[in-house]
């Protein structure tokens, strides 16, 4: 029995190893995070890019909307990057939904704080491309009304010039003719 007793192990750890293989545990598929706020205004933007005009003013006034009406970083947002979009957006409007996400109380995500900061520096640089093309339109302007007045006081000193130049000629044709002349006074040519 003792000789019995090892082979019976053996035996029965044979049989376990015929035994149906067992499958692998499936892998538990991890929970997909939350999109951050920065993609999802990210997601919003690239939306945005593919719009056209008419649905890109549709979806400005929809986001404006939505920002007054909810008032949460996020749809200030996104009012803000639509608008920034927009060719010819409104500098002022996109600074003022922002202003609110800059604030330091209460404070914004710091995702929101650099989406926010980013359209600031964009809305104000905007702005001062916009004003330096006024000023050289302006500037310009001057230049061709100043280079006109010249152009017109030129023209007038030619035209000057040129009839001065045919009074210059006339008195010249005067005193060749008057040389040319016999005179009066020389007892010679008079008549007699």
């Amino acid at each position: 029995m003792r000789r019995l007793l090892p082979a019976l192990a053996l035996a029965s750890t044979l049989a376990a190893c015929g035994v149906a293989p067992v499958s692998p545990p499936r892998p538990v598929p991890a929970p997909t995070p939350a999109p951050s706020a920065a993609d999802r205004l990210l997601a919003h933007l690239a939306r945005l890019r593919t719009l056209d005009e008419v649905a890109l003013a549709a979806e400005i006034a929809r986001a404006r909307a939505e920002a007054d009406r909810v008032q949460t970083d996020t749809a200030r947002l996104e009012a803000a990057l639509a608008l920034s979009v927009a060719p010819g957006g409104d500098e002022d409007a996109i600074l003022a939904l922002v202003a609110p996400v800059l604030r330091l109380a209460p404070p914004a995500s710091p995702e929101h704080v650099a989406m926010a900061g980013f359209l600031q520096g964009m809305a104000l640089e905007r702005r001062k491309l916009r004003e330096g093309a006024a000023s050289a339109g302006t500037r310009v302007q001057a230049e061709r009304k100043e280079a006109l007045a010249w152009k017109q006081r030129a023209d007038a000193q030619q035209e000057r010039a040129d009839r001065l130049q045919k009074k210059l000629e006339a008195l010249t044709n005067l005193e060749k003719s008057l040389a040319n002349r016999k005179h009066a006074d020389d007892p010679r040519s008079r008549p007699r």
